[in-house]
């Protein structure tokens, strides 16, 4: 074969692709249209890293699912756009270029399970959820063990009472620069921002540090949400930081606790910053105006967000505390109750819980307020009876105290109701034990001295004593805010022992790596797979 003959047949295979998938370059595969079978061939066709799967402006209704089980590092990409920063005092615009309607009875309609090592990007199309389909668990579902994740510059708009536009599971990255909208106000926008572990209950997760200020979280920064109920929905050990986001109407948070349904482990740890939370302009019409942030167990970090039309900041509810919202099953089948006393005809105290002497079972199992413990763990695949690693035995797992911090927030109060920057559903936790506040705070006049609560300003400005556990937030400390976006830096000392302050929370490189161009972790690898042989 001559030389001018071997060129022409790689020209060809570069073109063509192995499977006759055209390819526009080295690293490019264009589908040929964005229905679901001519996607599932682009993606198919995938074969080395650094390749982008690309989706031509279009319009196309899915009814089957399109399935992407990762092997290479990959960027599916369309042709829709969302202009603005999408941030706090700016704007966030979609334009819908590439639309696809996932219109299914089913459960799921695009499934990706990313892998560890490989990075994995979703960009640039709008996903429609009409009307006309069923409420499902994820109609958008991304799983899998990668820690370079990116969703961005896409529009969800979802119509179904009851569905979950997003279902993310297990891996770490960021949600950024999307548009998350709906007329459905029932709507659920962005569920389960998890890291399951291998059990699939979050039990791993609860065994492992807060980890606060590091890239062990999904990210969600600089996202426009309208119109819904739901911004997210926290469990399974999830772990979610949410940062510099635009909230908008009829929207909130909510943390699932343990018990909500066992062995469904609670959410682990939630940041909240630098957001805008405007519910609505007449509140009182709806109930969900009452609180922005209902927890039910885990630790969080709550500061800097502007908090506008509700009646409470924070609200805390211990699920197990009574059959109010569920019902319990006694161990070793279930959790129990986290009471003191029996509980609608099943035995308490519960041993998954401390039960502190008068302490109405506390703590209870993944408390609002606690962190790590002992690895809990079932035999084979059966869901219960579960086993305290530690001990050996069904006993309450030994979590640390880890309080919530929630500081430098503006709660924009409603008139004629009585506002709360946390309230409690329950007797369990106990303010400067289980959560710590600003002083003062739209309930609490008193400055702070460092005996209780939350300070801040300068570093040289805290008070030389402390009484273990309350904080400071250094204004003057930091450097992870790098956009200018006058939100400016600072960490979070807290008091470690009497008169001791320790640095506890730097927040994660803001822009996000991912977004910045600064992560060197699992990036796209050059093609390995082309050669070419002159005689």
């Amino acid at each position: 074969m001559n030389r001018i003959m071997r060129w022409s047949l790689l020209s060809l295979f570069v073109l063509l692709g192995p499977t006759g998938v055209r390819v526009a370059s080295a690293q490019t595969v264009s589908a040929l249209s964005c229905s679901s079978t001519d996607v599932q061939t682009a993606l198919n066709s995938v074969n080395a890293d650094g390749t982008t799967v690309l989706l031509p402006g279009c319009s196309s209704t899915w009814t089957s699912a399109v399935t992407y089980n990762q092997a290479f590092s990959t960027t599916i990409q369309g042709q829709s756009t969302t202009s603005g920063t999408c941030a706090p005092g700016g704007t966030c615009t979609p334009t819908d270029n590439t639309t696809i309607a996932l219109n299914s009875t089913g459960h799921g309609l695009l499934n990706i399970t990313t892998r560890a090592g490989k990075s994995f990007r979703l960009t640039g199309i709008t996903f429609t959820m009409p009307s006309s389909a069923a409420a499902s668990y994820g109609q958008i579902n991304v799983s899998g063990g990668s820690t370079a994740v990116r969703i961005d510059h896409c529009h969800f708009d979802d119509q179904v009472n009851g569905d979950h536009t997003l279902q993310l599971d297990a891996w770490n990255g960021v949600v950024d620069h999307n548009v998350f909208d709906s007329s459905n106000q029932a709507n659920l926008f962005f569920i389960q921002p998890t890291n399951m572990g291998s059990d699939g209950t979050g039990n791993a997760i609860w065994a492992q540090p807060d980890s606060f200020g590091t890239s062990n979280f999904i990210y969600a920064e600089n996202n426009l949400f309208q119109n819904g109920t739901f911004v997210f929905d926290d469990n399974y050990g999830g772990r979610i930081a949410f940062r510099f986001n635009i909230v908008g109407t009829n929207s909130r948070i909510q943390t699932h606790g343990a018990g909500s349904a066992p062995p469904r482990r609670s959410g682990r740890t939630v940041e909240l910053y630098g957001n805008t939370f405007t519910f609505a302009t007449n509140p009182s019409s709806s109930n969900f105006f009452a609180f922005l942030v209902d927890l039910e167990g885990g630790t969080g970090i709550e500061w800097g967000n502007t908090i506008t039309g509700f009646g409470t900041f924070i609200r805390e509810d211990t699920v197990r505390t009574n059959n109010a919202t569920y019902s319990q099953q006694a161990p070793p089948n279930g959790f129990g109750y986290c009471s003191s006393s029996p509980i609608a005809g099943i035995l308490g105290p519960s041993p998954w819980d401390g039960n502190e002497l008068g302490q109405f079972g506390y703590p209870c199992l993944d408390n609002v307020g606690r962190g790590q413990g002992d690895l809990l763990a079932v035999a084979g695949n059966s869901v219960f009876p579960l086993t305290n690693t530690t001990t050996g035995t069904t006993t309450w797992p030994h979590q640390v105290l880890s309080p919530h911090y929630a500081f430098d927030n503006v709660f924009n109060t409603i008139q004629n109701i009585t506002p709360h920057y946390w309230g409690n559903f329950d007797s369990v936790t106990v303010e400067n034990r289980d959560y710590y506040l600003q002083l003062p705070n739209v309930n609490e006049s008193a400055t702070f001295n460092g005996t209780a609560g939350i300070g801040q300003g300068p570093l040289a400005s805290k008070p030389s004593t402390c009484t273990p556990f309350v904080g400071w937030w250094a204004t003057d400390q930091g450097s992870w805010n790098t956009s200018g976006n006058g939100i400016g830096n600072g960490v979070l000392y807290v008091c470690t022992a009497p008169n001791s302050w320790t640095p506890y929370y730097t927040p994660y490189s803001y822009p996000h790596p991912l977004i910045s161009g600064t992560q060197t972790s699992e990036a796209p690898a050059a093609p390995s797979d082309l050669a070419a042989t002159v005689n």
